[in-house]
């Protein structure tokens, strides 16, 4: 499947090129784990080259050289360690190309200098649309990793109402999810958890402290496992110690807001539509204009995968493309409510891959 990857890359490329060059450097770029299909390891100061036979080869260091020979392509080292070995190892694997490809958007400014000075009279092409629009629809290989993820922060999520007790610190929280990710066979987090009480629940992306839990409080995580380097993502809000009718209505606004956007979710649909059908449901609503973001994301070797549903999305849903579906009221001070769910688009629909209930939980 990964020539189908490879495929693509060369068909979006805007502008003809001869190979594409990954440069794992400063910077680490998702794509040379795209390229590689390795699943561990990293890889500093590696290059991934793609040929258009649809091979790959590596240029990596004596540090990464046990591990890269665990994959099936070629590995090459430099002869030494100076930076103009590195660059002539660089224009052996290259070759004759004339147009090299390069992901601008995962290179660092001096390493975009250091690539311009090396590969002096070879015309560096940004290809960063071509691979982001690759990694849009995602290859068999990818949506079961992706749905491992999701099955192991599924079954974490589930776990959280009977984690909840009066007096913990968001911090213990996180760490009580991150364990449980990782006993049920994640790799890591997939990105720094967001867990928050009470007024804190109206921070998109807060950062949890020692604030302690108290009853009639909301309880927002925000988290995501990964697994074999693909994300998951998702967002549950419970109540602790009771409800209000207020919190009620917030709760419900943003549910009927998911469903209102996962009804018209299917092959073909804009990506901007679906945002707007939440969020005009929302501002029919108690809390008219207290959506601030967009609907969501797509969701692959990163958790922000490059595209996702917003009110200016120029998004075209296609088949297999994943994404996050993640509404949200809030009012500052107050609280807020987020539900969030990792979907596969279809032809006809979509395929919701998380498992968590979406009902209002109360727990205690």
């Amino acid at each position: 499947m990964v020539y189908t990857r490879y495929k693509r890359i060369f068909e979006y490329a805007d502008h003809s090129v001869d190979v594409v060059l990954i440069a794992n450097r400063d910077r680490v770029d998702p794509n040379f784990f795209y390229l590689t299909g390795y699943t561990g390891g990293l890889f500093e100061s590696s290059y991934a080259i793609l040929y258009p036979d649809l091979h790959v080869e590596v240029l990596t260091s004596r540090l990464e050289a046990d591990i890269a020979r665990l994959g099936p392509h070629p590995v090459h080292l430099p002869d030494g360690y100076t930076p103009a070995e590195w660059m002539n190892a660089l224009r052996r694997l290259i070759g004759e190309a004339s147009k090299v490809g390069v992901n601008f958007k995962g290179i660092s400014h001096s390493d975009y200098l250091a690539l311009s000075e090396g590969l002096q009279g070879k015309t560096l092409v940004d290809v960063s649309g071509a691979l982001q629009r690759a990694r849009l629809v995602k290859d068999p290989d990818e949506l079961e990793r992706i749905e491992m993820a999701v099955k192991i922060t599924s079954e974490t999520v589930n776990s959280v109402p009977d984690l909840l007790r009066e007096g913990m610190t968001e911090k213990e929280l996180q760490a009580k999810i991150e364990q449980g990710f990782v006993e049920r066979g994640a790799d890591s987090p997939a990105f720094q958890s967001i867990v928050a009480f009470g007024e804190n629940t109206a921070l998109p992306h807060y950062s949890p402290q020692n604030r302690r839990l108290r009853r009639g409080e909301p309880v927002l995580v925000d988290v995501g496992a990964k697994y074999r380097l693909y994300c998951a993502d998702q967002t549950r809000t419970f109540f602790y110690g009771g409800v209000t009718q207020r919190q009620r209505q917030m709760y419900e606004a943003v549910l009927e807001a998911q469903n209102a956007a996962l009804r018209l979710i299917k092959k073909g649909a804009e990506g901007r539509a679906v945002h707007l059908a939440a969020a005009q449901y929302i501002d029919t609503t108690l809390f008219k204009g207290k959506f601030t973001h967009g609907l969501g994301h797509s969701l692959g070797l990163e958790v922000h995968d490059g595209a996702g549903f917003g009110a200016t999305s120029q998004l075209v849903l296609d088949e297999n493309m994943v994404l996050t579906v993640e509404p949200g009221v809030y009012v500052v001070g107050e609280g807020g409510v987020r539900i969030e769910d990792d979907i596969v688009v279809t032809q006809e629909g979509y395929r919701m891959l998380t498992t968590t209930p979406r009902e209002l939980t109360v727990v205690g």
